[in-house]
């Protein structure tokens, strides 16, 4: 089957869904980002970085460029013949003001991207062995045109990410686009590693079949932040979290406030959307709380839970992914935060 994004003007769209390319963890053979030769041998993590395939040599042999690494880059360019609509759809791409210039923030914070090829390396071997059947993706980095939903994309063991979208909370565009600094503080190069090791546990995680209760959705962010814990150790916590450290701090003083605060609310099992709302949705901060707390204190409560239970209880990490009943972790979990 002939895999092709809707449209090339944003490079990954459905393609990345429905036909992932050679997602075997086979890296390229060459250093040359152009390189379409394919090795059977580990030679150690590698970034293919597609933005410099688009924007490195500008418009000219656009084309001729594009089916030369097609083999190489099928997730962005598909397993078909590469036609004039899509190379002209991504001449236009190349050649937006603002894309050019994403690219060329991009490179002057990323000329060089070793640092993170060694961070992620590290990772996933621990996810392999903590996984069976774990293997480290195909990996690329790319210019989204500002992919605020999914700047991690993670599946099939190919992992793309789109490096514009890690710029510092400050960079303009951010502000030219009203994003507000509670979600733009998320978007720098410490955040990169658990960014991708969050997406890379949540795809781990069985989908519960029964009703979604409140504390099914803190469990399971508490189970995607132990695994960044377990696979991406070295990181702050408030980078895998998204806080800032005084909202760490806040909900470390007030832990015992927000729990009780549910408990005596009975919200814990509520599957309503204004319950998750209050505790799971991303905004400038908890509501029915200080303007100092962050949002999404429910994921930091299930984080702890998680780290009490695995601190109690003799489990493997895929026994923890692979448990759904977020009642049973509870309990066992003998949380009980103390005053705050």
């Amino acid at each position: 089957m002939n895999c092709r994004p809707v449209t090339l003007i944003f490079p990954v769209l459905l393609l990345f869904a429905a036909c992932t390319g050679d997602n075997t963890g086979r890296k390229v053979s060459s250093s040359d980002p152009d390189s379409s030769s394919f090795s059977p041998v580990d030679e150690g993590f590698r970034i293919r970085r597609y933005e410099q395939v688009l924007f490195g040599q500008g418009e000219a042999g656009l084309e001729k460029r594009l089916r030369a690494v097609a083999p190489a880059y099928a997730v962005f360019l598909g397993t078909g013949e590469i036609g004039d609509e899509e190379v002209n759809q991504l001449r236009l791409f190349i050649s937006d003001p603002q894309n050019k210039a994403s690219y060329e923030s991009v490179m002057q914070q990323y000329p060089d991207l070793g640092w993170l090829e060694k961070e992620l390396e590290r990772a996933f071997s621990i996810y392999e062995k903590e996984i069976p059947g774990g293997r480290k993706p195909l990996t690329y980095s790319y210019v989204s045109g500002y992919d605020f939903h999914l700047p991690v994309k993670y599946a099939d063991s190919v992992l793309i990410i789109a490096l514009d979208m890690y710029l510092g909370q400050d960079h303009e565009m951010y502000k030219k686009l009203g994003i507000p600094l509670y979600i733009s503080r998320r978007y720098t190069r410490d955040h990169i590693l658990p960014d991708v090791m969050k997406e890379a546990g949540m795809l781990l995680i069985p989908e519960k079949r029964s009703a979604y209760t409140l504390l099914d959705a803190m469990i399971e962010q508490g189970k995607t932040l132990y695994f960044a814990d377990v696979t991406a150790g070295n990181t702050a916590d408030r980078f895998k979290i998204g806080f800032s450290a005084a909202q760490l701090d806040w909900c470390v003083r007030n832990e015992r406030n927000l729990w009780q605060f549910i408990i005596e609310n009975e919200l814990l099992y509520k599957t309503d959307s204004r319950s998750m709302s209050m505790f799971m949705v991303d905004g400038p901060f908890t509501s029915s709380f200080s303007q100092e707390s962050p949002a999404r204190t429910g994921a930091w409560l299930g984080w702890q839970i998680v780290k009490a239970y695995m601190k109690k209880n003799n489990v493997s990490l895929k026994q923890l992914l692979d448990n759904v009943d977020s009642q049973e972790i509870l309990e066992k979990s003998g949380y009980k935060p103390g005053k705050g």
